[in-house]
């Protein structure tokens, strides 16, 4: 069995797998593909070759889980307030940056192509600027829309994910009761994966749901994956299916994922292929080539990038957005946004990343101890 795992450093970061960042790449590629092809072509066409884009972001929600968690489960022995604080500042470095960027591109390009935010990207211009600089949209039951569309899923990942992670790393039992608790939330009360504002059980929301059960899921794997010694061929054997399902989720199922149960296997088998990707030796060989591996380095970018480049051309070259524009414009759209993100990954995520493992608000900077 391979040695090379995740092992906590003292910075609290953790080697990388390279298949892990394959596999968030290309999904990555999924979502700005599906949004960018409903965008200029429509999303009732029935022609993208995705039709489940929605669930990669609850692989993403389970991926960031086993990174953090990895990272910090050793680290944090005990209730510890002021590195949860600096816990807090280093994923706002990871995360604000880029979103305060793209947002602002997007808030210029509804300004100076079309004069304002179109009514069906804001209803109530003033409050959803103050959340979405607040990062504050998509908490609660919010009305709130997001101008840039997939940062719904950041405003998650940093208020309520950073959350869930120090609540996993510092008491897991408590943190399972909660689990549990929306595990029965979803069994009761169901809910849409597609609606992410969607009210499902007394001020939480669809998407408040699927990144708790996707978070839960993954912990739990970890947990049992932890005690179980497998063999590297088994592993591989597991790695692989679950792959595939994240595959089939993404490309094959229709949104909106019901019911519950399908959903909820679908993220578990995602969770087992994240989880035994560190034993794989073929699969992380495979999921993790230089192509691959670069797309998940660019993931984040290509996230929050893809909606302003098709917007941008959509004003430019006056596409009506109840109109085919055809496959290539999609395509040349996907190109721009790849060429984008490689400047938006060197240039703003890179810096702060770097500020982020060196800079703590707490105690010493790890530059000078």
């Amino acid at each position: 069995m391979r040695k090379e795992t995740w092992r906590p450093t003292k910075g609290g970061n953790v080697k990388r797998i390279r298949g892990l960042e394959g596999i968030r790449g290309l999904l990555a590629l999924a979502v700005a593909y599906q949004h960018t092809f409903g965008i200029m072509i429509g999303w009732q066409s029935g022609r993208s070759l995705i039709t489940n884009a929605p669930f990669a972001v609850d692989v993403f929600f389970a991926l960031s889980a086993y990174v953090l968690i990895k990272s910090y489960d050793e680290k944090f022995s005990r209730v510890n307030i002021r590195e949860a604080i600096n816990f807090y500042w280093s994923r706002f470095l990871r995360l604000y940056p880029l979103h305060f960027v793209m947002l602002s591109v997007v808030v210029g390009i509804f300004y100076g192509m079309v004069h304002g935010i179109p009514p069906y990207f804001s209803n109530n211009v003033k409050r959803d600027l103050i959340s979405n600089y607040l990062m504050t949209q998509s908490l609660v039951t919010s009305e709130s829309f997001s101008i840039n569309l997939p940062s719904w899923s950041i405003s998650l990942e940093f208020y309520l994910g950073s959350l869930v992670v120090l609540l996993a790393v510092f008491c897991r039992p408590l943190f399972y009761a909660v689990f549990v608790f929306f595990l029965f939330i979803a069994e009761r009360h169901g809910f849409r994966v597609a609606g992410n504002n969607d009210p499902v059980f007394h001020g939480v929301s669809a998407g408040m749901l699927r990144l708790l059960l996707s978070m839960g899921i993954m912990v739990l794997v970890m947990d049992v994956v932890k005690r179980l010694p497998v063999r590297e061929s088994v592993a591989e054997a597991l790695c692989t299916f679950g792959v595939f399902t994240i595959a089939v989720s993404t490309i094959c199922l229709p949104p909106p994922f019901h019911p519950v149960p399908i959903y909820l296997v679908s993220v578990l088998f995602a969770a087992v292929a994240i989880a035994f990707m560190d034993k794989a030796a073929f699969v992380d060989r495979v999921m993790g080539n230089p192509i691959f591996f670069m797309l998940g380095k660019l993931s984040y970018s290509i996230y929050l990038v893809h909606f302003p480049v098709s917007m941008f051309l959509v004003y430019l070259l006056h596409i009506d957005l109840s109109y085919d524009a055809g496959n290539w414009i999609v395509h040349f759209s996907i190109l721009m946004t790849l060429l984008v993100s490689c400047l938006t990954y060197e240039f703003v995520e890179k810096p702060f990343i770097l500020m982020g493992r060196k800079v703590r608000l707490f105690g010493k900077d790890r530059t000078t101890g």
